[in-house]
């Protein structure tokens, strides 16, 4: 691991042609982000608020399910994540902040 990611230590699977617990939660995860925009697109064309209701409370769900699937990957080192540059960071608060100015 260099500085510029985040993870922990990976958690050892059997490689080879068959899918592994990596594979799986993988699979698992971008299934539940498919699913979650399928439901964010019908809670929009929803013209029933106990419909528009229901499917909200599916789509929270699903994204909370997706979440804590993120959430086991990078526990297990499956994950990995890049760490911002501060720089970056400063740059888009300054045109957020500019373009908030912009519109008040």
């Amino acid at each position: 691991m260099d500085n510029n990611t985040v993870s922990n230590p990976e958690t050892e699977v059997p490689k080879g042609p068959d899918m592994n617990d990596s594979d799986y939660l993988n699979d698992m995860l971008m299934s539940e982000k498919h699913l979650g925009g399928g439901y964010a697109l019908a809670m929009n064309e929803a013209s029933n608020d106990t419909l528009y209701n229901e499917i909200g409370t599916i789509c929270r769900e699903t994204k909370d399910m997706a979440r804590e699937l993120f959430n086991l990957q990078f526990q297990k080192g499956w994950y990995k994540l890049d760490k911002a540059d501060a720089n970056k960071i400063t740059t888009v608060i300054d045109e957020y902040n500019q373009k908030s100015n912009e519109i008040n």
